[in-house]
This record gives structure tokens, C-alpha cells and sequence, in this order.
């Protein structure tokens, strides 16, 4: 695989080596089941412990604040069904945005079905959410309030801080909750200053291994367990943990505390590349969303009368990797709920891709990608 241009790191990013070295002892020697009695099991109990104080320190929770799950979408899942399975809720109001993640999407269309009410808040055409539009749609039944923190296919960057203020000064008991699972690597987060009672994370985008994940919930927050069973997690959350997978995102997380600031300045100085050297060959393409306040590695592009379904496969045919938008649609290309939000044209809809640069891709593979995409279009 050594000639893949990999250029879909918002789908996932590469195993670290480090991280799996951190992993190997509890996958191979270190193997026992934490929930056990004997010492044995005891090396896993307190390198569980180990993480979940690491992580929390991170984004500045306690450490008792932070579940750890099987990823993002079972974080985001949990926030919304917890909420409303709690005192056995049956009804009540929700917002969220119209480009959330899948995960945030189907999970409320499946509470809209069983009786409560949705309200869908929608972005601007640069890829904004207005926290006076979020304000607005405020009900006295409203009890939840959820905005993505990175868009996952254009990567603008919401004012989580502004938007979580502008709602508890309205009614301070509503909920909220972000997605910021493709926020992680991006920016420095603290639950603190944001003042969320919910936020998801995911290991995979971090150079973490997939399968690994964590919700933070704030201290009093009242929300259901949604997964039961045994008493692992505080008997919040059922389930033999993932010990490497747990380990393997705490060592990101350690890595990732003193590369970040290094690895944004790689990203952007790819993405400005990157787009001095379109600007150089094409005339005709359109960037979907703003440039500001955007993840540093995220291009959403399209090629008027180019087919983004045909431009994948062919960029695939030469060893180059990018993506239609989300990567939670089993493969399918389809149009995007997000640019349909945003109030994209249909022709630009049709022709969008996504390419996310990473902190080791290179120059060199931007010039490659652009060779192939005049290869193409022509």
C-alpha cells in the first residue's frame, strides 16, 4: 500500500505506531478480563483508570465525567436516548442542526417516530450555524440542544461557547450536547469553558485505533444508561471494556497534546498549497462552505459537469483516496444532506468531494492528485 495517496482523513486517520506499541502488551500478554478479582486483571483495571484520568485532563473534565464507548456514534446515541429515556420521558422538543452527523440524524429520527418534536436548525451557505436561530426555536418543552462542533464533510468550525451561552442564558436547564468527534484533533477542547453537559469523542480520527470512543457528561447531568448488563464503566455503561483500544487512545491523546498546534500549521500549509495550485490549472470549481473558521486540512470542492461518483473511482484507479462527503453510508455515494442544507445548487451537489488532508501527507502527493485531476477532467 505504499502508493496510496491517502487524502480521506476525515473518514479516519492511520494507526500511529506508537500507539499500537502502547496497545500490543494488553492484546497479547495483559489480556485478562478487568472486571476480574485476581491481580492478574488488576495491570487492566488501573491502566483503564490510567487513561480515563489522561483523557479527562485533556479537554479539562474530571475524571469521572468521561464513559468510554465503542466510537462516536454510540457517544451521540447515548446522549440523545439517555436524555430522553430519562424518567421515562415519552415526549418533549429536540434541536439539532441539519448537517449533524448521521449518527446525531438517524438517532432522532427514531425518537420523532416514538413522539417527540424535532426541530432541525439549518446553516448558512458558508456553513454557519446562528446561535440566535437556536435560541429562537426554544420551547418551553425543549430539554435537549445539539450542535456538531467541525462539520464532517466541509469542516466549519462552530462557536460551540457563543451557541451553548446564548441557550443556558435562555433556559438553563435545556441539555446540550455537541458532536466533537472531528473537532478533537483540530482544537485544544475544554468542557469548562464551553460549559457543555454532553460531548462525544472518537479515538480513529486522532491516529487512534477504531472502536474506541468516550462521552463526557457533566457532573449532575441526568441521563439514562443506554447500554445494560454487567457494572463496568460506574454501572453507566455494560460491556467488556476495550483495554488496548482505551490505551491506544490515551497514548494518542498524549501525542496529540504536543503535536497538535504543529500538526494544524502542517494542514493549513497543505490546504493553501493545495489551493494555489488549483487556482494555477482550473477555472471552474466552487469551494463549498467558508474558509474561515474551517479544520485546517478540509477542502469540500466541486467540478461543475464532473461527476463526483465517476471523479472517486477514477482518482481510486490511480492510488488516490478521497470521499463523496460521510464515510457512514456503506459505501454508497450519495448526495449530501449537508450541502442540501446549506443551500448548495443541485450541479454543485452532484460534482462535490471531499479531500482532507492529514499532517503526513505531502507536498508532493498534492501535485500527483492535481496531475490526475487534469487527467480526468479533461
Amino acid at each position: 500500500m505504499d502508493n496510496i495517496i491517502y487524502f480521506d482523513n476525515f473518514a479516519t486517520t492511520s494507526l500511529n505506531e506508537e500507539v499500537f506499541d502502547s496497545m500490543k502488551n494488553f492484546l497479547i500478554y495483559n489480556y485478562s478480563n478487568p472486571s476480574s478479582l485476581y491481580e492478574f486483571s488488576q495491570k487492566s483495571r488501573v491502566a483503564i483508570e490510567k487513561s480515563r484520568e489522561n483523557i479527562s485532563n485533556y479537554i479539562n473534565a474530571d475524571k469521572n465525567e468521561l464513559f468510554f464507548t465503542s466510537g462516536g456514534t454510540e457517544a451521540d446515541n447515548w446522549a440523545f436516548i439517555g436524555m430522553t429515556l430519562f424518567k421515562g420521558r415519552k415526549n418533549g422538543h429536540i434541536i439539532l442542526t441539519a448537517f449533524e452527523h448521521s449518527a446525531i440524524l438517524e438517532t432522532a429520527k427514531f425518537l420523532k417516530n416514538r413522539g417527540f418534536d424535532v426541530t432541525y436548525i439549518f446553516p448558512d451557505r458558508d456553513g454557519f450555524i446562528d446561535a440566535k436561530d437556536v435560541t429562537d426555536a426554544i420551547r418551553e418543552d425543549t430539554f435537549l440542544v445539539s450542535v456538531m462542533y467541525v462539520n464532517n464533510e466541509v469542516g466549519t468550525i462552530q462557536d460551540i461557547k457563543k451557541i451553548c451561552s446564548f441557550v443556558k442564558k435562555k433556559n438553563p436547564n435545556i441539555v446540550f450536547h455537541t458532536d466533537a468527534v472531528q473537532a478533537l484533533s483540530e482544537i485544544k477542547i475544554d468542557v469548562k469553558d464551553l460549559n457543555v453537559d454532553l460531548l462525544s469523542v472518537s479515538g480513529h480520527k486522532v491516529h487512534a485505533p477504531k472502536g474506541i470512543g468516550a462521552l463526557y457528561i457533566k457532573s449532575g447531568t441526568e441521563i439514562e444508561n443506554f447500554i445494560f448488563g454487567g457494572s463496568q464503566e460506574r454501572s453507566r455503561r455494560a460491556g467488556t471494556e476495550n483495554v488496548a483500544g482505551i490505551v491506544g487512545f490515551s497514548k494518542a491523546i498524549d501525542i496529540l497534546r504536543d503535536s497538535r498546534e504543529k500538526n494544524v500549521s502542517k494542514r493549513f500549509a497543505l490546504r493553501e498549497y493545495f489551493l494555489k495550485i488549483l487556482n494555477e490549472n482550473f477555472s471552474r470549481f466552487n469551494i463549498n462552505g467558508s474558509l474561515e473558521n474551517r479544520y485546517s486540512g478540509n477542502i469540500n470542492i466541486s467540478f461543475p459537469e464532473v461527476d463526483k461518483e465517476m471523479l472517486i473511482m477514477s482518482m481510486d484507479f490511480r492510488g488516490i483516496c478521497i470521499s463523496g462527503g460521510s464515510a457512514c453510508s456503506s459505501g454508497a455515494v450519495e448526495k449530501s444532506h449537508v450541502l442540501d442544507a446549506m443551500g448548495i445548487e443541485e450541479e454543485l451537489k452532484n460534482s462535490a468531494v471531499r479531500i482532507s488532508f492529514g499532517e503526513n501527507n505531502t507536498f508532493e502527493e498534492i501535485d500527483e492528485f492535481i496531475l490526475a485531476l487534469k487527467e480526468i477532467i479533461d
